[in-house]
C-alpha cells in the first residue's frame, strides 16, 4: 500500500506544481527603482556613497539619492539636496525637491539618519515606497526593515551590511 500512498503523493505534488508554473514569480533583486535619504553631514565618506550608487546603477538599477545638507542655503540649481531653509519650525520639511522625493514610488528607500533627525524620519514616514530600510531601533515605525549597523555613519560597512540582508531576502 506505500508505494500506492506515494504515487497518489507525487500524482498530486506534481498537479500543484505544474499550476504554480502559471504564477509569475519575483526573481532575485526584482527591486529596480531605489531611493536613498540621507544626512550626508553626520556619514563619514559622500564619495564611498556616490561610489555605491555608481555600482547599483552598473547593475540596471536606477537609483536616487536626497541629502540634507546642514546648510542655510543651497547652491543654486542643487536638485538632490534640501537644508535648513527648507525645514519649518515644527520640522516639516517643504519644498518642490522635497514633494518629488515623497511622491516617487520607489522600491526601496534606504534612509540614513545617524542624527535622528525628525524630518528626515517624517520624509521616510510619508514616502510613497514599497519597502522602507532603516538603520536604528529608534526608526522601527517607520521602517519595513531595521539593518542593525554598528556604526551608522560609515558608509561602507552600512551598505555592505544592506547588500547582505537584500542578498539574503532575495528582494
Amino acid at each position: 500500500m506505500k508505494w500506492l500512498k506515494d504515487l497518489l503523493f507525487n500524482k498530486n505534488l506534481k498537479s500543484r506544481l505544474n499550476n504554480t508554473q502559471l504564477i509569475k514569480k519575483e526573481g532575485k533583486n526584482e527591486s529596480n527603482y531605489i531611493g536613498i535619504l540621507v544626512d550626508e553631514d553626520a556619514i563619514d565618506n559622500p564619495a564611498v556613497l556616490q561610489k555605491v550608487i555608481k555600482e547599483w546603477e552598473k547593475k540596471g538599477k536606477k537609483v536616487e539619492k536626497i541629502a540634507f545638507l546642514n546648510v542655510k542655503e543651497l547652491e543654486e540649481g542643487s536638485t538632490d539636496s534640501f537644508c535648513l531653509k527648507q525645514i519649518n519650525w515644527f520640522e516639516i520639511p517643504k519644498g518642490e525637491v522635497i514633494e518629488v522625493f515623497l511622491n516617487r514610488s520607489y522600491d526601496i528607500l534606504i534612509t540614513i539618519n545617524p542624527s535622528q533627525h525628525k524630518f528626515i524620519n517624517y520624509m521616510n514616514a510619508a514616502s510613497l515606497a514599497r519597502f522602507k530600510i532603516g538603520l536604528t531601533a529608534e526608526e522601527l515605525e517607520y521602517n519595513n526593515l531595521i539593518i542593525d549597523c554598528e556604526k551608522p555613519s560609515h558608509i561602507q560597512t552600512i551598505f555592505r551590511d544592506i547588500q547582505i540582508t537584500l542578498d539574503k531576502l532575495a528582494i
